[in-house]
Protein backbone atom coordinates (compact mmCIF):
# COMPACT_ATOMS: atom_id res chain seq x y z
CA UNK A 1 0.00 0.00 0.00
CA UNK A 2 1.54 3.13 -1.10
CA UNK A 3 2.09 5.82 1.96
CA UNK A 4 2.20 9.56 2.07
CA UNK A 5 5.63 11.35 3.20
CA UNK A 6 4.98 11.01 7.15
CA UNK A 7 4.53 7.58 6.96
CA UNK A 8 0.65 7.61 7.05
CA UNK A 9 -0.97 4.68 4.43
CA UNK A 10 -2.63 6.49 1.62
CA UNK A 11 -6.12 5.89 0.55
CA UNK A 12 -7.06 4.94 -3.21
CA UNK A 13 -8.44 8.24 -3.46
CA UNK A 14 -9.56 11.59 -1.83
CA UNK A 15 -13.49 11.13 -0.44
CA UNK A 16 -15.08 14.43 -1.68
CA UNK A 17 -19.26 13.70 -1.07
CA UNK A 18 -20.94 13.89 -4.15
CA UNK A 19 -17.81 13.21 -6.05
CA UNK A 20 -15.77 10.05 -5.37
CA UNK A 21 -16.77 7.04 -3.58
CA UNK A 22 -16.47 6.63 0.25
CA UNK A 23 -13.97 4.56 1.65
CA UNK A 24 -14.79 1.28 3.17
CA UNK A 25 -15.99 1.08 6.73
CA UNK A 26 -13.32 0.70 9.24
CA UNK A 27 -10.66 1.54 7.00
CA UNK A 28 -8.93 4.16 8.88
CA UNK A 29 -9.63 2.42 12.16
CA UNK A 30 -6.08 1.16 12.71
CA UNK A 31 -4.99 4.90 12.69
CA UNK A 32 -7.05 6.16 15.23
CA UNK A 33 -4.98 5.38 18.25
CA UNK A 34 -4.47 8.31 20.22
CA UNK A 35 -2.15 7.11 22.95
CA UNK A 36 -1.32 7.84 26.15
CA UNK A 37 -0.86 11.69 24.93
CA UNK A 38 -3.66 12.67 22.22
CA UNK A 39 -1.49 15.44 20.87
CA UNK A 40 1.69 13.40 20.35
CA UNK A 41 -0.11 10.47 18.73
CA UNK A 42 0.04 8.61 15.36
CA UNK A 43 -3.60 9.74 15.13
CA UNK A 44 -2.26 13.33 15.12
CA UNK A 45 0.35 12.70 13.25
CA UNK A 46 -1.51 10.52 10.33
CA UNK A 47 -4.41 13.74 10.24
CA UNK A 48 -1.80 16.11 9.45
CA UNK A 49 -0.53 13.60 6.79
CA UNK A 50 -3.68 13.67 5.40
CA UNK A 51 -4.70 17.31 5.73
CA UNK A 52 -0.83 18.14 4.21
CA UNK A 53 -1.31 15.95 1.10
CA UNK A 54 -5.32 16.96 0.20
CA UNK A 55 -7.17 13.84 2.08
CA UNK A 56 -9.66 16.75 3.76
CA UNK A 57 -12.30 13.93 5.01
CA UNK A 58 -9.80 11.35 5.81
CA UNK A 59 -8.07 13.98 8.18
CA UNK A 60 -11.44 14.52 9.77
CA UNK A 61 -12.17 10.98 10.09
CA UNK A 62 -8.65 10.04 11.94
CA UNK A 63 -8.42 13.21 14.28
CA UNK A 64 -12.17 12.92 15.00
CA UNK A 65 -10.50 9.95 17.58
CA UNK A 66 -8.17 12.52 19.16
CA UNK A 67 -10.70 15.33 19.79
CA UNK A 68 -12.91 13.03 21.47
CA UNK A 69 -9.74 11.42 23.73
CA UNK A 70 -9.09 15.44 24.87
CA UNK A 71 -10.45 17.56 27.86
CA UNK A 72 -13.78 19.05 27.34
CA UNK A 73 -13.35 21.99 27.41
CA UNK A 74 -9.77 22.33 26.76
CA UNK A 75 -7.14 24.75 24.98
CA UNK A 76 -5.88 21.75 23.51
CA UNK A 77 -9.59 20.55 22.01
CA UNK A 78 -9.45 23.62 20.81
CA UNK A 79 -6.53 23.33 18.57
CA UNK A 80 -7.54 19.75 17.76
CA UNK A 81 -10.84 21.88 16.36
CA UNK A 82 -9.29 24.29 14.61
CA UNK A 83 -7.23 21.71 12.23
CA UNK A 84 -10.65 19.52 12.16
CA UNK A 85 -12.36 22.70 10.74
CA UNK A 86 -9.54 23.93 8.68
CA UNK A 87 -9.78 20.60 6.62
CA UNK A 88 -13.69 21.10 6.83
CA UNK A 89 -13.16 24.26 5.07
CA UNK A 90 -10.99 23.00 2.53
CA UNK A 91 -12.94 19.59 2.02
CA UNK A 92 -16.13 22.42 1.21
CA UNK A 93 -13.50 24.33 -1.59
CA UNK A 94 -13.14 21.01 -3.05
CA UNK A 95 -16.85 20.57 -3.24
CA UNK A 96 -17.54 24.29 -4.86
CA UNK A 97 -19.07 25.47 -1.56
CA UNK A 98 -16.98 28.72 -1.11
CA UNK A 99 -19.41 30.36 1.49
CA UNK A 100 -19.42 27.03 3.76
CA UNK A 101 -15.31 27.64 2.82
CA UNK A 102 -15.03 30.98 4.33
CA UNK A 103 -17.96 30.22 7.54
CA UNK A 104 -15.21 27.67 8.60
CA UNK A 105 -11.96 29.74 8.33
CA UNK A 106 -13.36 31.87 10.87
CA UNK A 107 -14.49 28.99 13.03
CA UNK A 108 -10.69 28.10 12.71
CA UNK A 109 -9.68 31.31 14.22
CA UNK A 110 -11.73 31.18 16.76
CA UNK A 111 -10.61 27.67 17.47
CA UNK A 112 -7.07 28.95 17.40
CA UNK A 113 -7.99 32.03 19.41
CA UNK A 114 -9.75 29.84 21.92
CA UNK A 115 -6.93 27.62 21.79
CA UNK A 116 -4.08 29.68 22.16
CA UNK A 117 -2.57 28.16 25.67
CA UNK A 118 -2.86 25.26 24.57
CA UNK A 119 0.66 23.07 24.73
CA UNK A 120 1.83 22.72 21.24
CA UNK A 121 0.90 20.18 18.30
CA UNK A 122 3.71 18.47 16.85
CA UNK A 123 4.02 19.60 12.97
CA UNK A 124 0.80 22.15 13.10
CA UNK A 125 1.80 25.09 14.69
CA UNK A 126 -1.35 27.96 15.28
CA UNK A 127 0.80 30.29 12.27
CA UNK A 128 1.19 27.43 10.03
CA UNK A 129 -3.06 26.94 10.78
CA UNK A 130 -3.90 30.30 10.70
CA UNK A 131 -2.03 30.62 7.11
CA UNK A 132 -3.49 27.87 5.84
CA UNK A 133 -6.78 28.89 6.80
CA UNK A 134 -6.33 32.38 4.96
CA UNK A 135 -5.35 30.56 1.92
CA UNK A 136 -8.48 28.73 1.89
CA UNK A 137 -10.41 32.03 2.51
CA UNK A 138 -8.63 33.77 0.06
CA UNK A 139 -9.20 30.56 -2.94
CA UNK A 140 -13.09 30.87 -1.47
CA UNK A 141 -13.36 34.58 -2.38
CA UNK A 142 -11.51 34.54 -5.59
CA UNK A 143 -14.42 31.80 -6.25
CA UNK A 144 -17.45 33.99 -5.09
CA UNK A 145 -15.85 36.89 -7.72
CA UNK A 146 -15.76 34.31 -10.32
CA UNK A 147 -11.96 34.46 -10.74
CA UNK A 148 -11.64 31.01 -10.50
Amino acid sequence: MPELPGGTPAPAHAYVPGQTARHPEGWFDPLKDVGADPLDSSAMRAGLDYLRAGYFWECHEVLEAVWLALPDPSAERHMVQAVIQLANARLKLAMGRPKATLRLCKIVQDHLIAGSTSRPIPGAAPPELLEWAENAADLARQALNGEL
